[in-house]
């Protein structure tokens, strides 16, 4: 209850972008300066609705290694691709972990709280809200997948070249570095490492991947789409022969899949709110 009221109050001190989105910030002040460090900047929802009312929804997390965000590119632009579609979104602004593990999490389940809290004002349909995310911000996603219950868990998942496994031999070792720190329990490995987390309530789950990353390994994915497939959870899996890493929604990034990616992510999320 308390959380409830927390969130209202949030709400109700928004900032007004323009008619259609607002920047909502996580915490309240006073709770904020409880649970943050001295590095921390209030982290952000940052909320895009459409011009007609949608009840599809899609939160949206941007990656960066866990060292920063791409916000534009994996995160504003996505947002407004998906209004255009006449899906709402939510860019989620978290926090970076230095060696914190718990943080990100925790700021992207007070993203689903938020949204979960407005979904009456905002025109949602509280089972047609699914989560997205790239690279870093994929991790995050598919912990969030596998971890958030209840009224809080995601309908659908969408990773786009997507961090998965925290463990040695296939991690992005430069976020794994900035979400675990050098030297990790082999505990705290097996629980980031997304795959091992995988049940069969996970939400259904599309990923993409390029066989050419240089910086992800395609095995990510790979590794992700068979857990899901031995716990019979529905999954899709692209991997396109190139295409590199982090094109998020670039234009005229090197990646000439791109309009086959937006045409089968579109189909997804249509599949999954039948």
């Amino acid at each position: 209850m308390r959380n409830l009221f927390l969130i209202i109050l949030i709400t109700l001190g928004s900032v007004l972008v323009n008619a259609q989105n607002l920047v909502l910030p996580l915490y309240g002040k006073a709770e904020f300066e409880k649970i943050a460090s001295l590095d921390d900047e209030m982290p952000e929802l940052h909320v895009y609705l459409t011009d007609k009312p949608s009840s599809q929804a899609v939160v949206v997390c941007p990656g960066g290694g866990y060292k920063g965000l791409s916000f534009g590119s994996e995160g504003v632009s996505v947002a407004k691709w998906l209004n255009q579609n006449g899906i709402a979104a939510f860019v989620v602004k978290y926090r970076m972990p230095a060696g914190r593990q718990e943080v990100p999490v925790e700021d992207l389940t007070r993203a689903f709280e938020i949204v979960m809290a407005n979904v009456d004002k905002w025109n949602l349909d509280s089972c047609r809200i699914g989560l997205m995310g790239f690279s870093a911000g994929g991790h995050l996603a598919a912990t969030g997948l596998v971890t958030l219950k209840g009224e809080l868990k995601p309908d659908f998942g969408i990773l786009v070249y997507p961090v998965i496994s925290m463990k040695k031999n296939i991690t992005h070792q430069f976020s794994r570095f900035n979400l675990m720190g050098k030297s990790p329990s082999e505990d705290t490995v097996i629980k980031f490492s997304t795959e091992e987390q995988v049940a069969e309530d996970t939400p259904a789950t599309i990923l993409f991947h390029c066989s050419d990353d240089p910086a992800v390994k395609p095995e990510n994915s790979i590794v992700f789409y068979q857990a899901l497939l031995r716990n019979a959870v529905p999954a899709e899996m692209h991997v396109y022969p190139k295409g590199r890493h982090g094109w998020g929604f670039i234009e005229g990034a090197p990646f000439p899949y791109f309009n086959e990616f937006k045409t089968t992510v579109l189909r997804w999320i249509a599949e999954q709110n039948n």
